[in-house]
């Protein structure tokens, strides 16, 4: 993995984990969704092409060629150069997958955060979470 996408994924991590212990509720709100967002960027750097096996699914009945990976702007190539025997190449979408839906499911968790906390604030008139501990009983 490369050295500054892990060093952005970790001080994001950092950032969401402090923003969580927060007393502030916005405050821990935006600290989930970066969390959030930092596990999503960790998830697809993992299933990134690693320079030697692309996370293409050959079909069975054609034999594995050997792929060449030349990404050349001159050249105009920006995808594996792969033998003309292969006619039907798959690629794998579990990664993409996973993360769509887990930016599907973190902007309804948001969203639901955010309602919470406007109908805290409503009932409460604070957003403390020490205050609320202690108005709450």
């Amino acid at each position: 993995m490369d050295t500054f996408l892990l060093l952005t994924i970790s001080i994001l991590f950092g950032i969401g984990t402090f923003l969580i212990l927060r007393r502030d509720i916005i405050k821990m709100i935006i600290g989930v969704v970066i969390l959030c967002h930092s596990v999503h960027m960790m998830i697809v750097s993992v299933g990134a092409f690693d320079g030697i096996k692309a996370p293409i699914i050959e079909s069975s009945k054609y034999p594995q060629p050997e792929y060449i990976f030349k990404d050349s702007i001159s050249e105009g190539i920006f995808a594996p150069v792969v033998p003309e025997s292969v006619s039907v190449i798959y690629m794998d979408p579990l990664v993409q997958a996973l993360v769509l839906t887990a930016i599907v499911i973190n902007l309804a968790i948001t969203a639901f955060l955010l309602i919470l906390a406007y109908r805290i604030y409503e009932e409460y008139g604070t957003m403390d979470a020490d205050e609320l501990r202690r108005l709450r009983g």
